[in-house]
């Protein structure tokens, strides 16, 4: 449905867009940052491809590797549709980042994985990476091991999210997952990704606690990770402390780890109607987020979480939220149009003012 508001775009329009997005890959590159963006075979039509070309230097399948679409009934692996992404990756010399082996949140796993027995799941994970980064070797760069592996940790909450992983195993699944990633894909670089760490709320404190508590737990125990990735899913109406959050960056600095920008966009849902005054506060949180963010020489990817307006989650979860409303998201750097939006501008000039990278 997204894909086919976006197709009767000028031609003029993509071509256009194309040349955004390649300034902002180079401007990255200058920089020694690999800019990148999430992608999805359900909108492979040339419009939506022609974003891609050229434009980014790195792609991650939304939802093409999640357990839901590789195995969702336990009937054997459908690689469909993240070959797709290879092939086109492949053909169009982008890297891809595996996106997800293990999402901890049992919610969000095929009930088959949510159902396995207790005694079964360490086993579960050795086999299911075996095959999944194994039929992946040497196509991805990196692999998200781990998705979401903390929690709240207050309140009768676990520092680590319930579902069958953590339930089976305690935090041990995290480096067992780790492990068994690095065994079937020796030269991959392997990360865990988390969500909420940019929020100064009690909600987003208590996260980034518990994340570097495991971050230091895995360090100590010589698991195989090599970098963090952050989600920066960017909530304005929730206080965000530059001070606070650069100092939470180089806590991970200080463990000798990688950070990556894994899943960024805004959610402009809490700004007003009016597009020009929406467009400049989602442009202004992009910006207060990377200006802090950038100044880190070990923030080394910056991959947003769709190009154009029409293909962000964000549209669909507005429009469920208010049935029948006029009001489209707008949470990305190009409009319904593919055109520049002051959005486009703040990453442009956060990437121009960030240092070098070594």
């Amino acid at each position: 449905m997204l894909a086919a508001g976006a197709a009767a775009v000028a031609p003029a329009a993509l071509a256009w867009a194309d040349e955004s997005l390649q300034e902002l890959a180079d401007l990255a590159s200058r920089k020694g940052i690999v800019f990148g963006c999430q992608i999805s075979s359900g909108f492979f039509k040339p419009e939506y491809l022609k974003l891609y070309r050229g434009a980014v230097k790195l792609v991650t399948p939304e939802n093409d590797l999640k357990a839901v679409r590789v195995d969702p009934q336990n009937k054997g692996y459908d690689f469909s549709g993240a070959d797709r992404v290879f092939d086109f990756a492949g053909r169009n010399g982008i890297a891809v980042h595996g996106h997800t082996l293990i999402w901890a949140n049992g919610k969000y796993n095929p009930p088959w994985i949510r159902e396995l027995p207790l005694n079964r799941v360490g086993e579960f994970i050795d086999e299911y990476i075996a095959n999944v980064a194994g039929h992946c070797r040497g196509k991805v760069l990196s692999w998200d091991v781990v998705n979401e592996p903390t929690s709240l940790g207050e309140g009768g909450y676990p520092a680590y999210q319930n579902g069958p992983f953590f339930n089976a195993l305690g935090p041990d699944f995290v480096p067992r997952a780790l492990h068994a990633a690095r065994n079937a894909d020796p030269q991959a670089i392997l990360v865990l990704n988390e969500a909420q760490t940019e929020r100064d709320d009690r909600m987003g404190l208590a996260w980034r606690r518990n994340l570097l508590a495991c971050l230091d737990g895995l360090r100590k125990a010589a698991a195989p990770i090599q970098a963090v990735g952050l989600q920066a899913h960017l909530q304005p109406q929730i206080a965000f402390d530059p001070r606070a959050f650069d100092d939470f960056l180089g806590a991970i600095e200080a463990l000798g780890l990688d950070i990556y920008i894994s899943e960024l966009d805004v959610n402009d849902e809490s700004f007003p109607d009016d597009i020009a005054e929406r467009d400049r506060r989602v442009a202004d949180a992009y910006a207060g987020f990377l200006q802090v963010a950038l100044r880190h020489k070990r923030v080394k990817r910056i991959v947003l979480w769709g190009m154009a307006d029409p293909f962000s989650f964000y549209g669909a979860i507005y429009k469920q939220k208010h049935p029948g409303t006029a009001r489209t998201a707008r949470p990305l750097l190009l409009d319904d149009g593919f055109q520049r939006k002051p959005a486009w501008f703040a990453v442009a000039q956060a990437l121009r003012d960030a240092p070098e990278r070594s």
